[in-house]
């Protein structure tokens, strides 16, 4: 047990930082962009772009087309803004996509069949079941059976109406594109940070909940039943996917954005973060699941509840301080020490060699543990003061 050792996943190299211009942001495939899903607006800065695009393409529709069908432009303008120049792109190319196939589909199903309620949900189903095999998103797939539907119902009452429509789309899908790339939000880094803390505040409670139930009394719990910290373990699960997806959001921000290139280095910051928490979270899980099989199953394991809940509660204290942005280099070494005497006392029993397995392994782990926690500063859990430097919204 001497000097510490690097983490299991210091393993993976890891790319340094480069000095000078910051590299551009890598190019978008062109399968991604026509699958960018709808995402809530940003901030006000998206409220009020929506809505300028929206207008601005209701008064062009109007000057260059039919009053009645005006009404189309604005409604694609609205929903194609999005809180990223990436997210408005693919939204604006999914529609106009959408939009073209199902009006060209269904032109030419009404010249062969005419109007009829057999004729219509015919052109449904192949619109439904084709657009299933188009490489776009789900906005652009039900664009293309709405299309068809707007098309077969309404055309037969207003001559046109399929040109018009293919018009005040690519109207509306421009001018929103224009406006979402041309105006930028800042990328949503302040979200990101916010939703990275709350993960690794999650963990630090996870561990906590763990020792709080150490130390309960010891009861033997039924067959096929978990501790009560199993349920909060599951529900890391939703803290790292909303984590994830917030880096997602802010790595949209970056494509397609003139400050994209200054921002590299900060989304590199943001997936560090989220490596290490990923890595953070396999941990404490499989420690979750330690812990649940080893206590109040009539096992009698070598490492008393006491004695694992003073370590889980370190553990949990250094969560926290790296959580905070503070050096945790004495905590950890402390907690290292009361590993190492543990498995010191334990390994002197040899009465009972499959009991002592099992604690040493659980030792093991909180040690993998510890180490995790104290892994390399540049890929390190210090989100505190970074929260200050960004509003919420990521505006």
């Amino acid at each position: 047990m001497g000097g510490d050792r690097p983490p299991y996943s210091s393993r993976m190299p890891t790319q340094p930082a480069t000095p000078g211009r910051p590299p551009a942001p890598p190019p978008v495939p062109l399968r991604d962009l026509l699958t960018t899903p709808t995402r809530p607006p940003g901030n006000y800065l998206t409220i009020v772009k929506a809505a300028v695009a929206a207008a601005v393409a209701f008064e062009l529709a109007r000057r260059f087309g039919p009053a009645r069908f005006a009404f189309l432009a604005p409604v694609v303008a609205l929903f194609t803004v999005q809180g990223s120049a990436l997210s408005t792109l693919g939204q604006g190319v999914q529609r106009v996509i959408g939009n073209v196939v199902g009006v060209a589909l269904a032109s030419v199903w009404v010249q062969l069949t005419g109007v009829s309620w057999w004729s219509l949900a015919i052109a449904l189903f192949a619109a439904l079941a084709g657009a299933r095999l188009l490489p776009l998103g789900y906005v652009g797939q039900s664009q293309v059976a709405l299309s068809v539907l707007l098309t077969v119902v309404i055309s037969s009452g207003a001559a046109g109406y399929g040109a018009w429509r293919v018009l005040d789309t690519v109207i509306g899908g421009l001018l929103g594109i224009a406006v979402g790339v041309l105006v930028p939000e800042r990328p949503a880094f302040g979200p990101a940070r916010a939703q990275q803390d709350a993960w690794t505040l999650g963990l630090a409670v996870q561990l906590e909940t763990m020792a709080v139930e150490l130390e309960s009394p010891e009861h033997a719990l039924p067959e096929g039943e978990s501790h009560q910290f199993i349920v909060s373990s599951r529900a890391l699960h939703q803290l790292a996917a909303d984590g994830r997806t917030a880096t997602l959001i802010a790595a949209e921000g970056v494509f397609f954005n003139p400050r994209g290139r200054r921002e590299q280095h900060e989304l590199a910051r943001l997936r560090r973060h989220e490596r290490a928490l990923v890595r953070l979270s396999l941990q404490v899980r499989v420690l979750s699941l330690t812990v649940d099989q080893l206590y109040d199953r009539g096992l009698d394991p070598r490492l008393s509840r006491g004695t694992a809940a003073v370590l889980l509660h370190a553990a949990a204290a250094l969560v926290r301080e790296r959580r905070a942005g503070r050096p945790v280099s004495p905590q950890a070494a402390a907690l290292r020490t009361q590993i190492a005497q543990s498995v010191t006392a334990i390994t002197a029993d040899t009465q009972d060699a499959y009991a002592v397995l099992d604690s040493v392994s659980l030792l093991g782990r909180i040690e993998q543990l510890r180490q995790e926690i104290v892994a390399d500063p540049m890929a390190g859990l210090d989100l505190g003061p970074d929260l200050a430097d960004d509003e919420a919204v990521g505006g």
